[in-house]
This record gives C-alpha cells, structure tokens and sequence, in this order.
C-alpha cells in the first residue's frame, strides 16, 4: 500500500487509527522505560556444562595418575620378563605369557595417558581383563593356590581400569574439537 493511500485510510478509519495511536504510544513507552535484563547465560551455562578448564585440569590429573599405574604395572612385569616370579611358582611359560600381558597393559595404560583419546578403546578390554581376573583369583584364593602377596600386585590393574573409565569419561565431557578439513587424497580426485 503506498503512503498517500495509508495516510487516506487514517485518516478515515477511526479504528485504524486508534490500532496506530496505540502501538506508537506503546513503542515510545518501551523505548524510553528500558530496563537492562541481565546476562544469566554464563550462569546457566556453568550449570549445564562444565568448564573446559576444570575438564582438562582433572584430565590431566587423570593422565598422571594413569602414567604411574602404567609405570608400576611395567615394574610387575619386568620379573616374569626374565624367569623370575612375585610370589607364585609357575611354568616358565605361564609366566613369559603372564609377563607378556603385564607388559603390554603398562604400555597400553602409558599409551592411554599420553592420547587420552585412547581411553574408551582400552577400557573394554581392561574392563574384561579386570573382571576374569577377579573371578579366577577369587577361585586361586579359595583353594589355597594363591597368596595375598601375589593378589596384590593386580591391584595395579584395577587401579588402571578405574583411572582410564575416568579419563573416557572425561573426554567425553570436553567440547568437541573444531572440525578440519580433510584434504582428499590425490588418487580419489583423479589427480596423478
């Protein structure tokens, strides 16, 4: 509608212009009676999410905790490594096979603290590991085929689980990295 013929109808229709007399009325009283709202989003937000800061100081404290589990359960198979054992006779066998797995969960445990990306990958395994472990030494205990000496250098293992179940879980707390592009590789573009 052009301006001359809005003025027209106006100035004719008195309940249109009543309607026009009202909002302006009520945009100047908004206008000039503003009041400052104040800024809650930094509030709420806190509440929903965590600070990144506080996520990666636990995370770190997670990451080295998990390197001297990872540390320790090295130590615990450097023995069986060379034939000796820690407080239970076994096959020489038995025992290249119970050092080889010390070993590799301590390189694992070390890997997870240095990539915490790593931690929910490792954590199904060590989980399963943890949990035979348990059952079978429950058994070892109640038939008198293992000591408690022996028990106790597991708890390196347990510890472990529990440190990387809280590192996955703190990855996953933190926000999502920005997205990169990908270059696509030469032989996909058709470019020799």
């Amino acid at each position: 509608m052009a301006t001359s013929a809005l003025d027209h109808h106006l100035a004719t229709c008195p309940d249109c212009a009543r309607w026009l007399e009202d909002a302006t009325r009520l945009t100047r009283t908004v206008r000039i009676s503003a009041t400052t709202v104040p800024d809650l989003s930094d509030q709420i937000l806190g509440d929903a999410v965590l600070p990144t800061r506080k996520v990666l100081r636990r995370r770190n404290r997670l990451r080295v905790g998990l390197a001297l589990v990872g540390v320790v359960q090295l130590i615990i198979a450097i023995p069986a490594l060379f034939g000796t054992d820690l407080a239970m006779p076994m096959a020489t066998h038995a025992t290249h096979e119970a050092a080889a797995w010390s070993a590799a969960l301590g390189i694992a445990l070390l890997a997870t603290a240095f990539r915490p990306a790593r931690a929910a990958g490792v954590l199904a395994v060590l989980a399963t590991f943890v949990g035979v472990l348990t059952l079978l030494s429950i058994r070892d205990l109640a038939s008198g085929a293992v000591e408690l000496p022996r028990l106790a250098t597991h708890l390196a293992a347990v510890a472990g689980l529990a440190l990387v179940a809280l590192l996955s879980r703190a990855e996953r707390a933190l926000p999502p990295a920005p997205e990169t592009a990908v270059e696509t590789p030469r032989r996909l573009r058709g470019v020799a």
